[in-house]
């Protein structure tokens, strides 16, 4: 966070009122804004919108200035239209749509509440009861939520190999939007998706609207236990932003048995938060671990890296992404430094 060149006092109002962008997005949603102007089409009159959604036109007006300042709408002539980034992210009919992760992130508010309790005991307070029904109701939420950040990541994720061909085993595999990516880039590769049998479900659910059922296969493990009961080993094995939800000790044994199941030739795919990479969101990472896992905390690359030498595995840099992610990949064999 680049503080360099700013007032001190103007940071902390920045800091303070930071939750009121967050509030204008949430609330856009909430109106089904962005649906509704483009179902009207290419562009709307404030007045016409106002009669759509039901609100004072002056109120509207203003809140809608407010989205074209942020770069969320674009304006003309009394008018509004969506432009690049709404069309792209917050339109139910893109591939790239982030409406669900944005609502989970709404609904999380009440987590970070509990903040200053969890510092005074150490340890998560937030314990919600469900019922079967509303627990399942939960999971396909949390599923969804994943299955929009995955897919802002996952092609570019696939990008780092090349000419790749073989089995892939996809650990904490939730919706398979990683593995979707690398079964549409490589026609070659096949997909073992690994969760718990409560998620499998959920992840049927988005695979088989893909093209590439006859390409995967299911197996239900939890990974904390000793053995996963695989019957085969991997060419490619993904931890895909699982390696955060766990402790140092849980990790480890993440990585030794991810190790154990890699073929001679075969490689590791770690995708996290890292805390050289965007820092400011890594630390928030993990505070948001601190408050909703029992363990969970975000690692340092070199601290990973370090874990995986001692595993007599090789390992690249870190490999930043666009986003606020990072990549490391690790082998038996040595590996050429790969640069995004």
């Amino acid at each position: 966070m680049d503080t360099s060149n700013k007032n001190g006092g103007q940071i902390l109002e920045d800091l303070s009122t930071s939750y009121w962008l967050s509030e204008a997005l949430f609330t856009a949603l909430e109106l089904d804004l962005f649906e509704t102007i483009e179902n009207y089409g290419q562009e709307i009159s404030v007045a016409t919108l106002a009669n759509h959604l039901c609100c004072s036109r002056e109120a509207l007006s203003r809140y809608l200035d407010l989205l074209i300042e942020l770069g969320l709408l674009s304006a003309s002539d009394h008018c509004v239209c969506l432009n690049e980034l709404s069309r792209t992210y917050l339109l139910k009919s893109s591939p790239l749509y982030q409406g669900h992760i944005i609502r989970w992130r709404q609904n999380m508010a009440g987590d970070w509440q509990t903040l200053f309790d969890v510092l005074k005991c150490g340890k998560r307070t937030n314990f919600l009861e469900y019922d079967d029904e509303e627990l399942e109701n939960r999971r396909s939420q949390y599923i969804q939520a994943m299955d929009n950040v995955a897919k802002l990541k996952a092609s570019e994720c696939a990008n780092l190999l090349e000419n790749f061909s073989g089995k892939i085993l996809d650990v904490g595999c939730g919706s398979g939007a990683m593995s979707l990516a690398f079964l549409g880039k490589f026609p070659k590769c096949q997909v073992e998706l690994l969760d718990i049998e409560q998620i499998l479900p959920q992840t049927r659910r988005f695979v088989v609207e893909s093209p590439f059922n006859d390409r995967i296969t299911y197996h239900s493990a939890n990974i904390l236990e000793k053995d996963w009961h695989l019957e085969h080993s991997y060419d490619l094995i993904i931890l895909s932003n699982i390696l955060h939800a766990y402790s140092e000790n849980e990790a480890m044994h993440i990585l030794k048995t991810a190790k154990e199941l890699l073929n001679h030739n075969g490689q590791l795919l770690i995708h996290d938060f890292f805390m050289e990479h965007n820092p400011v969101k890594a630390r928030l990472s993990d505070i948001n671990m601190l408050l909703n896992t029992y363990n969970g905390k975000v690692f340092s690359a070199q601290w990973v890296i370090e874990q995986l030498q001692a595993l007599s595995l090789f390992s690249s840099d870190l490999i930043p992404l666009k986003t606020d992610t990072a990549v490391i990949l690790a082998s038996r064999q040595e590996i050429k430094n790969t640069v995004v």
